[in-house]
């Protein structure tokens, strides 16, 4: 079959059915392209998957397993991981580790979390200001130290399904 140079030096075939040189499309036929729906679907696992390695990179302890939990229960609700945002009161960038539409989740994973209750009370006012509400997930605090917490207004979860029913009741 001969081949010659087309316009902008595309290879072309020759047709013997119409006598003439046709140019060969080596892109995606015109069958295979995708719909609106189908976009936002392969953009969504995309978006999924990011969230997914950020979590498994993490240096925190319980991170990707908290992470991890709350895909099960409510299946894309996790917006951000290890995201850094603006506090514009404190004029400064601020980490925090999983953020839905409505919460942010702040991981602690040793039993004593000396200097973290005013960590905590930044962060509960920066939430407030954008209307989400915060939570902090710490499975091994102490109770002592859980109640010292809660008596400046910071809400402490231990397990799991506690903090999945949190997030549900306020994801509404």
């Amino acid at each position: 079959m001969p081949l010659k140079r087309g316009a902008g030096g595309r290879l072309q075939n020759y047709n013997p059915r119409n006598g003439r040189f046709t140019s060969t499309y080596y892109g995606k036929p015109l069958e295979i392209k995708l719909t609106r729906k189908e976009k936002a679907k392969k953009k969504e696992e995309q978006r999924r998957l990011n969230l997914y390695n950020k979590a498994k990179k993490s240096k925190d302890k319980y991170l990707f397993e908290t992470y991890q939990e709350i895909e099960r229960a409510l299946p894309g609700a996790v917006q951000h991981v290890n995201e850094k945002c603006y506090d514009r009161f404190v004029k400064s960038t601020r980490e925090f580790d999983i953020i839905t539409k409505k919460c942010i989740i702040e991981i602690k994973s040793g039993e004593k979390v000396t200097g973290g209750q005013k960590q905590f009370l930044k962060q509960k006012r920066y939430a407030e200001n954008i209307r989400k509400q915060h939570v902090v997930f710490a499975p091994n605090m102490l109770t002592a130290t859980k109640l010292a917490h809660e008596r400046s207004g910071i809400t402490i979860i231990r397990d799991y399904k506690t903090l999945t029913n949190f997030i549900k009741e306020h994801e509404k």
